[in-house]
């Protein structure tokens, strides 16, 4: 039976966050122009603020649609499902935000230590519903590893941007934001300052590896096995290292979010 809600309940958090992959569906207002859905991966990319927004870290691609339609209306649906456990399936409805490479925006939330090979931008969404659904008949997949292909391609461009003098090589990743980045394929506009940014794009040596988490940690999550009560979901996420400061942090906010729902419903309940 699916249900919904108008904000991100607690309980899905900690499953939210565990996943590796997740979808992100936008399209243009032409109903002629093309709806693109785009699978997300590389470990810890994806963010919980608050039970009403979230955020990613967007990678560099052959294509630019997620952030065109963006500009254009900001409409966006995430979509995340469960490959193993039991079956469910997770949307988040909502209105999207760019923040491409080079503004403050972006640096606020990706700094040099978290950044990615090819980051080009931080997507912020504000959920207005959430859907959750029973997911029947997902397939079992079984989980092996993060590709390195992109993040190896764009480590590269990147080099050859820190070597030029003005911060953008013949070879670099802004040539290439503006070569493959600068429309949609409905011509609709893409990025815009990210290419013209005058510094050089920083990164971590261990952030070149798509298995890393943000605190530094390579492998697991920190979110594997991770069943049943809010309480125990907590003390696995605390005993596991390899999770992250800001890992706990986002599940602290939805844990106290649970909390004080639950105080207001015991309070009305009681003046019933």
């Amino acid at each position: 039976m699916g249900k919904f809600y108008d904000s991100i309940p607690p309980e899905l958090t900690p499953w939210l966050l565990k996943q590796e992959v997740f979808w992100v569906a936008t399209a243009p207002l032409n109903p002629e122009g093309h709806v693109n859905v785009s699978p997300k991966g590389v470990r810890d990319s994806f963010h919980i603020v608050s039970p009403t927004r979230v955020w990613y870290q967007d990678l560099s691609g052959s294509g630019v649609e997620t952030i065109s339609h963006l500009r254009e209306n900001g409409r966006v649906t995430l979509m995340f499902n469960a490959f193993e456990g039991p079956p469910r399936i997770v949307r988040l409805f909502g209105t999207g935000t760019y923040h491409e490479f080079g503004s403050p925006e972006y640096d606020a939330l990706i700094t040099p230590e978290t950044r990615r090979p090819g980051s080009r931008a931080a997507i912020v969404i504000d959920v207005h519903k959430v859907g959750s659904s029973c997911g029947y008949a997902v397939p079992y997949y079984e989980f092996k590893g993060h590709r390195q292909v992109l993040l190896d391609f764009f480590a590269k461009r990147e080099d050859a941007d820190r070597a030029d003098s003005n911060a953008h090589g013949e070879k670099g990743l802004k040539a290439y934001w503006e070569e493959k980045n600068m429309r949609s394929i409905d011509g609709l506009v893409g990025l815009a300052d990210a290419p013209k940014a005058e510094r050089k794009p920083e990164v971590r040596e261990v952030m070149r590896r798509a298995d890393t988490s943000e605190s530094g940690e390579p492998g697991g999550n920190g979110m594997k096995a991770v069943n049943g009560s809010a309480g125990a979901n907590a003390a696995v996420l605390l005993k596991t290292g390899a999770f992250g400061r800001r890992r706990v942090e986002e599940w602290a906010v939805a844990f106290a979010f649970g909390i004080a729902t639950a105080a207001v419903y015991v309070k009305v309940a009681g003046a019933v």
